[in-house]
């Protein structure tokens, strides 16, 4: 355990690697991206600021990780009071942290502790049984800043990557992506063909659209709909459009909840 002084960190755990990079670009969210993280932090430890001290353990003693550590970290909140438990990848980013929201532990100087990224996310997991609490947030305040909910700390204490939705959504879909057409399961639900079609004969002639379930094994954690509107070349203004699709379909779309507009793709034409 160390204060955020600028004294060395402990020396609980191997400094064998640093997350801060692989944190940085899982904010893509992209599946491949989450793999590298993974990776990362099997070798590389997390540091958590600490409301109490950790009882039983002297400032700048090595300690073993054992069941019987408990943690008491600190906490960020939402605008909702939705409570995150915090950890950083470096003691520099968490010293900048400290200075802006003034953190200490038991109203002294705060202290810190460097564990194995596992530990970590174990505690964090154990921690959100309290529904008060929504998830992790790395680095806060720094432009590696990266917030994981529940199933996406979940999914990656058990070493398995699924893209970050929330994150992905605002990566513009690659030329080199690959979209797969997925099996349909039936018949797309009545009251989404209907709003469809009736925002496009609402828009203009001409316009026409096909309904398919679709698969992108770097952003989808399952298949979805698809809407493929075709415009026959005509000159329309494609993001009101989508826009309307999107307002008419708001509480009628079957899990995960989401479909993907696209205008003229060949592939799914």
């Amino acid at each position: 355990m160390s204060r955020a002084t600028g004294t060395e960190p402990p020396h609980r755990v191997p400094a064998a690697g640093d997350a801060t990079d692989a944190i940085r670009d899982a904010r893509r969210g992209m599946r491949s991206d989450i793999e590298a993280l993974i990776k990362a932090l099997d070798t590389a430890p997390l540091l958590v600021p600490l409301a109490r001290s950790i009882a039983g353990v002297d400032l700048g003693e090595v300690a073993e990780v054992g069941e019987e550590l408990s943690l008491s970290p600190h906490l960020l909140f939402d605008d909702e009071r939705q409570g995150f438990v915090v950890v950083f990848t470096k003691q520099d980013i968490l010293e900048r942290a400290t200075e802006r929201v003034h953190w200490t532990t038991d109203d002294a100087p705060l202290e810190f502790c460097t564990l194995p990224a596992a530990v970590v996310l174990e505690m964090a997991i154990g921690i959100m049984e309290d529904a008060r609490v929504r998830g992790v947030l790395v680095n806060p305040f720094d432009e590696t800043e990266l917030v994981l909910v529940r199933h996406e700390l979940s999914s990656i204490a058990q070493g398995r990557a699924i893209p970050l939705v929330g994150y992905v959504a605002d990566i513009p879909v690659g030329d080199d992506e690959q979209r797969l057409v997925a099996d349909m399961g039936g018949p797309p639900p009545e009251e989404m063909v209907t709003s469809v079609n009736r925002v496009l004969a609402e828009t203009g002639p001409g316009l026409s659209c096909g309904i398919h379930k679709t698969f992108n094994p770097e952003r989808d954690i399952e298949p979805h709909f698809t809407l493929n509107v075709v415009t026959s070349g005509a000159a329309l203004d494609r993001r009101a459009i989508a826009a309307r699709l999107g307002e008419a379909l708001e509480g009628k779309l079957p899990p995960p909840g989401y479909v993907d507009i696209l205008f003229d793709d060949p592939a799914l034409s």
